[in-house]
């Protein structure tokens, strides 16, 4: 047979005591009067009517990148956890400011801002435009100012028998009838 449990008393709740009052703000909150620091890394909250405060800083943003997190001034401490990432020291020393100079644009840099330089080159960027994209982009203008597209396939279908489905041809076609048009003084 199970032991039997002792009677339990109730006690009555007792009110929490009240916390006490701390002069610093908890977790972020502004301080009354105050403002934060702008500088990459630093986020102190200063009197901007007061004396300059000293601020130890980086000079470029930070750079998210997967997992990896690291200031773009100091690219050789990496760190992969938030707390870790916010422990890595400045690299300046200045006085606090609400609007540091020289940090205009990004605050922070991503993937696409690291590949930029190391893109892969086009092999074929200087290589002459193939004809099917030079009449793609002749019925998108054509059809921008209010010609039927149905219009300029069922033309080009006929151009493009006449020239044997030559698409440079084509091209030439459609290009010297244009500037025959264009060049006529009737119009």
């Amino acid at each position: 047979p199970p032991a039997k449990r002792p009677a339990s008393t109730t006690a009555t709740p007792q009110p929490a005591a009240p916390a006490p009052a701390t002069s610093k703000p908890a977790g972020g909150e502004k301080e009354k009067g105050k403002a934060r620091c702008k500088r990459f890394g630093c986020n102190k909250y200063y009197d901007p009517e007061g004396p300059p405060q000293e601020c130890v800083h980086h000079k470029a943003p930070p750079i998210f990148h997967e997992t990896a997190k690291w200031w773009s001034c100091c690219p050789d401490r990496k760190a992969y956890d938030w707390d870790e990432f916010m422990r890595i020291p400045g690299c300046q020393t200045s006085t606090c400011s609400a609007n540091p100079e020289g940090q205009e644009g990004k605050r922070f840099l991503g993937g696409s801002d690291l590949r930029g330089d190391c893109a892969p080159q086009r092999l074929d960027a200087d290589a002459p435009k193939d004809p099917r994209h030079k009449l793609d982009d002749l019925r998108r203008g054509l059809v921008a100012i209010g010609v039927d597209s149905e219009l300029f396939e069922k033309v080009w279908g006929k151009v493009a028998a006449q020239a044997g489905n030559d698409m440079d041809k084509v091209v030439a076609l459609f290009s010297s009838r244009f500037s025959a048009l264009l060049n006529r003084t009737d119009i």
